[in-house]
C-alpha cells in the first residue's frame, strides 16, 4: 500500500501505536537506546545539528539527540506518542504528521534519522527526506534485519498471531533490510557515500508479564490482538518468555538491525560554466550560442565553459568530425561509442547528453543498455565498437593484441581501428577537460527519458541554477 494509492493510511497508525503510547514509552522503548546512540554516533550528531527524527514515537531518541547538543525536530503519525515525545522535548519541533509530506523547508536540517521508520512499503519517504537535508547533510536509518536468524526471533513471534494479510505485509515492510534493497533505493534517491552498517539491538525486560505488557504497545501486536484476541495474546506471549527465564538474569532478545547512512551530495556550484567565470558575450559566442538554441534548444553548460577558447572547441569537434568520416561511423556508431566510454570514464555529462541522442535515435533501451554496460540490443559490430571504446578508457595500458580481434572480425581494417581509437580518445579528452573544470551537465537533461537518467550514477549531477 503506498502513500499515492491511500493518502490518509498514515492516520491509522494511531490505532496500533498510541493506544499505549505510555506503556511504550516505558516498558519498550528503552531497550531501543543502543540503537539511537549507534546511529548518533555513525552520523556525528553534536553541538548545534540541526536533526529531524522522522517517525520518532514517543521522542527518546530526541531526547537523546538534544543530550548531544543537537537542535531537535521530529514528526511522527501518532498523536498520542507524540504527546510523550512533547512531554520529554518540551522545546522541540514537533509535529503530528504523514512523512510523505514533511512540514519543514527544503534543506532544513543537517541530520535526518529514522528508526524502524522507513519501510520496504513506503519507499518514497526517502525522497521527503532528501529535500529536508541540507546539500552535504546527513542520513540514517535502521530497518529490521534477518530477524529469523536472530537469537531473539522468539520475542517476536506474537506477531504472527495476525491474520495471514496482515503478517504477509510486515514481511513487505522489512525488505529494506535485504541485502542490496536499501542500498538500491538510496542510490535511486540521489544519495551518495551509502553505507550499510551493524547497529546493536537488544530487547530486555524484568520478566514475563512486562514483555507481554511491553510488547503488546507494539503496532504489529495490535494486529495480531485483533486477530486472536487480547487475552489469547497476552497467554501467547507469556508463554513464549516464560521459557527463557534465568535465574537473576533479565530476558534479553539479541535482534539483526540494519543501519544505513548516507549523504546528500554537496551543492554543485552554481555557476553554468563550472568553476570558470562566463566571459563576456561576443558577437562570436553569441553565434555560438545561438547555434546552440536552433540545433538542441537550449546554451549548453559546456559551451560557455568553452568560451573562453571557442576556436580549440571548433578544432576539436571538426577533427572528431574528421576522423568519424574516415572510417564512416554513422550517427548511432558514434553514439554508442561515445556513451561507452563517457560512462566507462565516469563523464555524467556526456553520458546523459549523448544518451538521449541515442535514446531518441535509436530508443531509451538500447541507450541505456550502452550506459550500463549491457550490449544485448547491439549487432556484432556495434557491441565490438562499445566494448573497444570502455577499454580505451578504463586501462588503455592494459590492452592486448586479441583485444583487436572482434573489431576485425567485424571488418574494421587496421586505419579504422586507429581512426575509432582515434575518436574515443579525442571525446575522453573532451570528458576530462569539462569534468576537471567542473562543468556540471545542463538542468535540460533531467528531461531525458527516465531509463537513460536512472542509468547515470556517476560524475557530476545535474545541475539546476539559472
Amino acid at each position: 500500500m503506498s502513500a499515492s494509492e491511500h493518502p490518509d493510511a498514515w492516520r491509522l497508525v494511531d490505532e496500533g501505536w498510541g493506544r499505549r503510547a505510555a506503556d511504550f514509552a516505558t516498558l519498550a522503548e528503552p531497550s531501543n537506546c543502543r540503537e539511537y546512540v549507534a546511529v548518533h554516533r555513525h552520523l556525528d550528531v553534536g553541538a548545534g545539528t540541526r536533526l529531524l527524527d522522522v517517525a520518532c514515537g514517543s521522542g527518546l531518541a530526541l531526547e537523546l539527540a538534544r543530550a548531544c547538543g543537537a537542535t531537535v525536530a521530529g514528526i511522527d503519525a501518532s498523536a498520542r506518542l507524540l504527546a510523550v515525545a512533547r512531554h520529554r522535548n518540551p522545546d522541540a519541533d514537533l509535529a503530528v504528521g504523514d512523512m510523505h509530506h514533511l512540514p519543514w523547508d527544503d534543506g532544513a536540517f543537517d541530520v535526518v534519522t529514522s528508526f524502524r521508520g522507513f519501510w520496504g512499503t513506503t519507499p518514497d519517504a526517502l525522497t521527503e527526506a532528501w529535500r529536508v537535508l541540507a546539500p552535504a547533510g546527513r542520513l540514517g536509518f535502521t530497518v529490521w534485519g534477518h530477524i529469523k536468524a536472530s537469537e531473539g526471533a522468539w520475542a517476536l513471534s506474537p506477531f504472527r498471531l495476525a491474520s495471514e494479510p496482515k503478517v504477509a505485509n510486515q514481511a513487505a515492510m522489512v525488505a529494506l533490510g535485504r541485502p542490496g534493497a536499501g542500498e538500491d533505493l538510496l542510490d535511486r534517491t540521489g544519495f551518495v557515500h551509502i553505507r550499510r552498517v551493524t547497529i546493536p539491538m537488544a530487547w530486555e525486560f524484568a520478566d514475563p508479564a512486562s514483555y507481554a505488557r511491553g510488547l503488546a504497545s507494539m503496532g504489529p501486536s495490535y494486529e495480531a490482538i485483533q486477530t486472536v484476541g487480547e487475552d489469547a495474546f497476552m497467554e501467547y506471549a507469556h508463554e513464549v518468555a516464560s521459557a527463557r527465564v534465568r535465574d537473576g538474569l533479565p530476558l534479553r532478545a539479541t535482534l539483526d538491525v540494519v543501519g544505513y547512512l548516507a549523504d546528500k551530495p554537496a551543492a554543485p556550484p552554481c555557476s553554468p560554466s563550472g568553476f570558470l567565470a562566463v566571459p563576456d558575450t561576443t558577437e562570436e559566442l553569441q553565434r555560438s550560442y545561438e547555434h546552440d538554441v536552433e540545433t538542441i534548444g537550449f546554451v549548453m553548460n559546456a559551451s560557455r565553459a568553452w568560451a573562453h577558447s571557442p576556436d580549440v572547441h571548433d578544432a576539436l569537434f571538426g577533427l572528431l568530425d574528421r576522423v568519424a568520416r574516415s572510417c564512416s561511423l554513422t550517427f548511432r556508431q558514434r553514439g554508442i561509442l561515445v556513451t561507452a566510454c563517457a560512462s566507462a570514464h565516469g563523464d555524467s555529462y556526456c553520458s546523459l547528453a549523448w544518451g538521449l541522442k541515442l535514446a531518441t535515435h535509436s530508443g531509451p533501451d538500447v541507450a541505456a543498455g550502452v550506459l550500463r554496460g549491457d550490449d544485448t540490443e547491439l549487432d556484432a559490430k556495434e557491441r565490438a565498437l562499445a566494448t573497444w571504446a570502455r577499454r580505451v578508457a578504463g586501462d588503455p595500458n592494459g590492452t592486448v593484441a586479441e583485444d583487436l580481434d572482434d573489431l576485425r572480425a567485424a571488418g574494421y581494417d587496421d586505419a579504422a581501428i586507429l581512426a575509432i581509437t582515434t575518436f574515443v580518445a579525442l571525446r575522453i579528452a573532451y570528458s576530462t577537460i569539462n569534468g576537471a573544470l567542473g562543468v556540471h551537465p545542463d538542468r535540460e537533461l533531467a528531461d531525458a527519458p527516465r531509463p537513460v537518467v536512472d542509468a547515470v550514477r556517476w560524475g557530476r549531477p545535474i545541475v539546476q541554477c539559472t
